[in-house]
């Protein structure tokens, strides 16, 4: 395995680590259940992380893939909605549910990019 094709699949696999953190936001939210600051928090940093990480590998890395260019655009639309969740909750303002269903579309149909991708590379 390429060098490359092993930090899309660390990139991958912190993005899939973000999504199961989401699930279980999400469940929580469905039970009327109280969220930890600390749960949302690491669910952020660990998609933050991979995000910079998807970033540094499309810009730094040659590639022949537009996918992953594509991949990368919806990583950074999912990442500012949500930091705009997280403003929301700090002031908090309940966040609008169209911003949460674009967030977690962005977020999925990101992280099905990336996995097409690498598989290519």
């Amino acid at each position: 395995m390429s060098v490359d094709r092993f930090w899309f699949w660390v990139e991958g696999t912190g993005f899939g680590l973000a999504v199961v953190l989401a699930l279980i936001l999400l469940i929580r939210i469905v039970r009327g259940r109280p969220l930890p600051r600390a749960l949302g928090l690491t669910h952020g940093a660990v998609a933050t992380l991979s995000t910079i990480i998807l970033i540094t590998l499309v810009t730094g890395l040659p590639h022949p893939d537009l996918i992953l260019d594509d991949a990368t655009l919806f990583l950074v639309l999912a990442f500012l909605g949500g930091l705009t969740v997280l403003a929301l909750g700090i002031a908090r303002v309940r966040p609008p549910g169209v911003l949460i269903f674009l967030h977690v579309l962005f977020a999925s149909f990101a992280l099905i990019l990336v996995v097409i991708g690498a598989l290519r590379l």
